[in-house]
């Protein structure tokens, strides 16, 4: 008797769970066939099969410019590929770079130069800035050159491409060369026009008279409105005192200075700026532009 009780419980759970499943089912198949209803299988090609396109409003001297002996792509664009925004790329400049002429010139890779980017299957110039990639701020310091054997981060503006994605730099020719120059390589980082790449200038003064922790300094500024503009900026020694700008002194820019600390006469007050640099927008032919 206990043995049949068992088996008749046995019995009922299964079917209860025989239910519970149909059930889920029939739910998930309402939701499959909706999806199938939005996204129509029968326009899709498989795989290694031939297909004729037919590309509407296209430009007749495109297609003149389009030989038969040369490879066209047709390549599908992900969401938003077809916008320009700001690229950064992880790059570092390569060991067949020529940095100097054959006369001996210096000629390195300067920012807001004109560079061709090539990134994966697109082609366009710009004028990029390079910047340090620092992973402990959302502030990255500008760079006025390219520096040899170190990875950097390189910022211009492009058709916006999702990582990971290979890119090279060239240089156009200069006079006397033939062929372009291959100076940097790396990857796509992001698209993101919110980073912040800040530019570090420092003005210099010199203390002409020293009283303790007060000096009157000169050779900053040469009119009293810039004295007055800059006031509420902080000031620094290169023997490392701070202080601050009390006033303007004369018609020639002097200033009256005090100093956390006593000053002495053969230091170097310092005043330092920051400022936002942005790449600049180069517009490229139709032939080097692809979006």
């Amino acid at each position: 008797e206990i043995s049949s009780e068992m088996l008749k419980a046995a019995q009922n759970a299964k079917k209860k769970n025989d239910n519970d499943n149909d059930n889920v089912d029939m739910k998930d198949g309402d939701d499959n066939s909706d999806d199938e209803d939005s996204y129509d299988l029968s326009t899709c090609v498989s795989s290694n099969t031939r297909v004729k396109i037919t590309l509407a409003n296209f430009n007749q001297e495109h297609f003149a410019a389009a030989s038969a002996s040369r490879t066209l792509s047709l390549c599908s664009l992900l969401p938003h590929e077809n916008k320009m925004s700001v690229l950064h790329f992880n790059i570092c400049q390569t060991l067949k770079c020529e940095t100097s002429d054959d006369s001996g010139v210096d000629n390195p890779v300067k920012s807001k130069d004109v560079l061709t980017f090539q990134v994966g299957w697109r082609t366009w110039q710009s004028k990029p800035i390079f910047s340090q990639n620092n992973l402990n701020s959302d502030k990255h310091k500008f760079e006025r050159f390219l520096t040899p054997g170190a990875y950097m981060a390189c910022s211009a503006y492009g058709p916006v491409t999702y990582g990971p994605c290979p890119v090279l730099i060239w240089r156009e020719p200069r006079p006397g060369q033939k062929m372009r120059q291959l100076v940097a390589v790396g990857s796509v980082m992001n698209a993101d026009a919110d980073r912040v790449v800040i530019k570090r200038i420092i003005l210099t003064g010199y203390p002409v008279r020293v009283h303790k922790r007060t000096a009157t300094v000169k050779y900053m500024f040469y009119n009293p409105e810039d004295v007055k503009w800059f006031k509420p900026a902080g000031l620094t020694t290169k023997h490392g005192l701070q202080g601050n700008i009390m006033e303007s002194i004369g018609t020639h820019g002097a200033m009256k200075c005090l100093f956390n600390q006593p000053i002495k006469q053969h230091d170097t007050v310092c005043l330092v700026l920051y400022k936002r640099i942005y790449p600049k927008y180069e517009g490229s032919s139709e032939a080097l532009t692809v979006v």
